[in-house]
């Protein structure tokens, strides 16, 4: 918790701004949950919710641009650099939800996720290199990786949805008076739905970054596929939601047992996202790009444009 604390002293203001306003959006969020026996003040305060959650979201654009700009290239070449950039457009994703069709518990759940992942960046603090290596050097990069991320920003959608079609049978409008009524105001949502739609769109976005994956590799490399760790479990993660997808279609499997898996599924996001340094051969994967530089050298918070000497 102190290193969290030190991080957040040294970061940008904008990133300062990025994270309080998140912050302060869940919090209004969580209010107007328990403003339940005054709806005139609920509705103003979970109005304002998503106004801080909109600003928030645009400050998070915000630093995102700039720190790509000061940079000049692409930022989201580190951990803490990618978390921000997967909170841009998951942020978009939730924010987009909310405006077309409110409900607050789905909010109040996707600002947790944007919340944890941004104090995870600012716990990670890791490093990086005033310029980016030869194989990060190519077109192919930017599309690649945003196509990752979408379909990174789906399954998570799909996973909060998800959550909501278990907790919540039915589609119909919710009884007035009841958790639900308050959670979903008088909208009429399939979540089941929602979440096979958000999958097959996550499904769609992960085959056009392997597919974008293979063509850079082999202006990189030489060779379209090369069984690297990084690429081998990405290629499993898109295959375990193809057989989510299946499960939506298949009598006995589709309804809340596919959305069980769907569940567990997001669980191989995070592994793929977060854990590939536990797998012993990651060691020697093409992915692993960013070094620790020495003491003294370049060393970059989230959202802080230091220049190496």
């Amino acid at each position: 918790m102190h290193s969290l604390y030190a991080n957040f002293v040294l970061a940008e203001p904008a990133f300062q701004v990025t994270c309080l306003a998140y912050f302060a959006a869940l919090l209004a969020y969580a209010a107007s949950f328990a403003a339940h026996r005054l709806k005139d003040v609920q509705d103003r305060i979970y109005l304002g919710a998503r106004l801080l959650f909109t600003l928030a979201w645009g400050l998070n654009a915000y630093t995102l641009i700039t720190d790509g700009l000061a940079a000049d290239r692409p930022p989201f070449k580190t951990l803490a650099e990618s978390l921000v950039y997967f909170c841009v457009l998951f942020g978009l994703i939730a924010l987009s939800g909310e405006w077309l069709k409110p409900v607050r518990l789905r909010g109040l759940l996707s600002l947790l996720i944007l919340c944890g992942a941004l104090g995870w960046a600012l716990g990670k603090a890791d490093f990086e290199l005033a310029t980016l290596p030869p194989s990060l050097q190519s077109a192919w990069f930017l599309p690649h990786a945003t196509f990752y991320f979408l379909g990174y920003g789906a399954f998570t959608a799909a996973f909060v949805v998800g959550m909501l079609s278990l907790l919540r049978q039915g589609n119909g409008a919710p009884e007035p008076g009841t958790f639900w009524a308050l959670a979903l105001g008088s909208a009429e949502v399939d979540f089941e739905t929602l979440n096979r739609q958000w999958i097959r769109f996550g499904f769609f976005m992960l085959a056009c970054g392997l597919v974008t994956g293979s063509l850079w590799a082999k202006c990189a490399w030489g060779d379209r596929w090369g069984w690297d760790p990084k690429e081998t479990w990405g290629l499993l993660n898109w295959l375990v939601y193809a057989g989510v997808l299946h499960m939506h279609h298949v009598p006995g499997l589709k309804g809340p047992k596919a959305v069980w898996a769907s569940l567990l599924a997001w669980g191989f996001v995070l592994f793929v996202f977060f854990g590939m340094g536990l797998v012993p051969a990651s060691s020697q994967s093409m992915h692993r790009f960013t070094e620790r530089p020495a003491p003294g050298e370049g060393q970059n918070l989230p959202g802080v444009n230091k220049q190496m000497d």
